[in-house]
């Protein structure tokens, strides 16, 4: 049950980082997402796509004083484009996290903290997201990922210790 529970949070998680990355990295004046993930995302979702993109993200975070815009502005969009898609299959899970929570950590301090917990521009999404991708970091990614196969695979390949092998032949 632990490895469907962690899936269930991965694909939660991971895709909802997944579709707030995917307009500061591939947005912009013009620029429209694919049909189908329109209507998977809903009618405000091309307005989104439209309005962001990695010049409208700077520009948001240079109001907001941070520091080299511009990078920070693909750091970010990759950071929740890329790392969702990095939690959801399960993969570079310890990576993936951290990127993540230092990104939120960000995000509520300079873009949600003046607001505070709860509301509109409150920083409960962020600490939501930021929380889900630390348990995921702490807890690893479950047997039903990419990192659970690796695993797999890898303690099948690994040579029997001479304990090991002198327990069997006991047996």
């Amino acid at each position: 049950m632990t490895s469907i529970a962690l899936l269930l949070l991965r694909l939660v998680a991971g895709g909802t980082l997944i579709a707030h990355g995917y307009p500061k990295l591939f947005g912009g004046p013009g620029r429209k997402p694919p049909e189908p993930l329109t209507k998977l995302m809903g009618s405000n979702y091309a307005a989104a796509v439209e309005r962001s993109g990695p010049k409208g993200f700077a520009q948001a975070l240079q109001r907001m004083g941070v520091p080299q815009p511009e990078l920070a502005a693909y750091a970010s969009g990759l950071t929740e484009f890329g790392g969702g898609l990095l939690l959801v299959l399960g993969a570079f899970t310890p990576l993936a996290s951290a990127a993540v929570v230092v990104n939120m950590a960000v995000a509520i301090r300079k873009a949600h903290w003046k607001v505070g917990f709860y509301g509109q521009g409150g920083f409960e999404f962020a600490l939501l997201l930021g929380g889900a991708a630390a348990t995921i970091g702490l807890a690893g990614p479950g047997a039903l990922s990419v990192g659970g196969v690796r695993r797999r695979i890898r303690k099948d390949r690994r040579p029997m210790s001479p304990w090991r092998r002198r327990s069997l032949v006991r047996s």
